[in-house]
């Protein structure tokens, strides 16, 4: 029996991950479309009449001569900025890994500007080269298709500038911050859901007694390569499950990594559990060298949380920068204070548990984003000040007496990491005056839900 489609969608997905954060494919495609452009309109000037050459604006009364010499001139210029693109490139990526973290090379890698640029010029160069071979010594002239290559080349020149200015503009913290906080927008409504107003339903009876079944009677699936754990397929294990009638408990989620022999589900009953059900949970959980953000949230909210921890280092000593760090990741944690967590229980139409998988709470998510930053900014008022900002923005949002005390223990714990300074007498003042009032906030709002 061929694989279902919902067994090829997680390898789908996290392909064209991989082919979204290449530099080259973009650019390839550009080129391959460039090329078979030239081979089109050359073709048509060859079975055209060329009576309406004269009517040209750019090249009307050129010869072979003139033509080459245009197109020539073309293609070396082309080639000559498409290597400065480059080496601008290059630079604009060292900067970046030294200023803001190694991780942040994937936003400017995945930059559709960046890639536009370089596919353009590349495929501008293709095309008048193409178009060049087909300028005859007999009088053989491709007036259409020359045509098209001044008009390409014209194009070139205002995307160079367009480049030059996007390049500026991508190497500053505010656009590195700005281009990761909308990638977590465009996550999250796939990764958790609305407010629903109550928390993720609790194990029945029968869900608990299914899971116990399956600790007593079932087989670890064991990870057959290396690497992080880049994509899980919901629906091939949902799939797999209710047509065998089985129970699995993932033992990992995306983000983790795993080594060879590393377990990464349980499924039961043993008695159902054949190889051909191995194979297809084993092969529903896709295994890269690296880590991406198609189902992990803290694999983007890492590349914050470690901008500021560098920006608040002493070779970089840039508070600023940490702080609107640090709002970013305040933004998501009051978005999420009023989203449900997606609940770990997997229940087919029958409300039968079939598959069980580790999920985010919100502790771990604000403990995620918060605990380096105060590791290392602690000691630092405006960036103490800030996180007391963003912690009671999201109280306001959450009727949650859990998430309440979780958002005042981070409260509490910046509060003494910052008084063990030791701070001086009018910085301690201010930060008393804000997390007194602020814990008393947070205690009393959840005692009155």
């Amino acid at each position: 029996m061929p694989p279902s489609p919902a067994r090829w969608y997680g390898r789908l997905v996290s392909g064209w991950e991989s082919l979204r954060e290449s530099y080259w494919f973009l650019p390839m495609l550009m080129t391959l479309g460039s090329a078979g452009l030239a081979l089109g309109i050359v073709e048509i000037d060859r079975s055209s009449s060329a009576t309406w050459a004269a009517r040209l604006p750019w090249i009307r009364d050129a010869g072979p001569d003139g033509t080459r010499a245009v197109l020539g001139a073309i293609a070396g210029s082309m080639i000559t900025v498409t290597g400065v693109v480059f080496s601008v490139t290059i630079v604009a990526l060292t900067l970046a890994s030294s200023q803001f973290g190694p991780r942040l090379l994937r936003n400017f890698l995945r930059d559709r500007g960046n890639q536009l640029v370089l596919g353009s010029l590349v495929a501008t160069f293709l095309y008048t080269l193409l178009v060049l071979r087909a300028v005859g010594e007999e009088g053989s002239v491709p007036h259409l298709a020359a045509s098209v290559a001044v008009l390409l080349a014209t194009l070139s020149l205002f995307i160079l500038i367009y480049f030059i200015h996007h390049a500026a503009s991508s190497i500053q913290a505010s656009s590195v911050i700005a281009a990761v906080t909308l990638e977590i927008e465009q996550k999250l409504p796939t990764l958790f859901p609305e407010s629903l107003g109550d928390d993720a339903p609790a194990p029945s009876p029968e869900h608990a007694a299914a899971l116990e079944a399956l600790d007593a009677d079932g087989i670890e699936i064991a990870s057959a390569w290396e690497g992080y754990i880049r994509f899980i397929d919901p629906d091939a294990l949902m799939c797999e499950a209710t047509e065998n009638d089985l129970v699995i408990r993932l033992r990992r989620r995306p983000g983790d990594f795993v080594a060879v022999g590393t377990s990464l589900a349980r499924i039961g009953p043993r008695a159902r559990a054949g190889e051909a059900a191995q194979a297809a949970v084993r092969g529903a959980v896709v295994i890269g060298p690296q880590a991406t953000a198609v189902q992990d949230l803290a694999f983007l909210t890492d590349q914050l949380t470690e901008m500021a921890v560098r920006a608040l280092s002493p070779g970089i000593n840039d508070p600023r920068t940490a702080i609107a760090c640090v709002h970013r990741l305040g933004a998501l944690i009051a978005t999420l204070a009023d989203r449900q967590m997606p609940s770990p229980l997997r229940l087919d139409p029958a409300q039968r548990l079939r598959v069980m998988a580790p999920s985010a709470d919100f502790e771990e998510v604000v403990a995620r984003c918060l605990d380096p930053i105060r590791r290392y900014g602690g000691t630092q008022t405006e960036v103490v000040l800030a996180v007391f900002e963003a912690l009671d923005e999201a109280g306001r949002r959450t009727l949650s007496p859990d998430r309440r005390r979780v958002l005042a223990g981070h409260a509490a714990e910046f509060h003494e990491s910052f008084v063990s300074g030791p701070p001086s007498k009018r910085d301690l003042d201010r930060v008393q005056a804000v997390h007194g009032p602020l814990v008393a906030r947070l205690e009393r709002q959840g005692s009155a839900v």
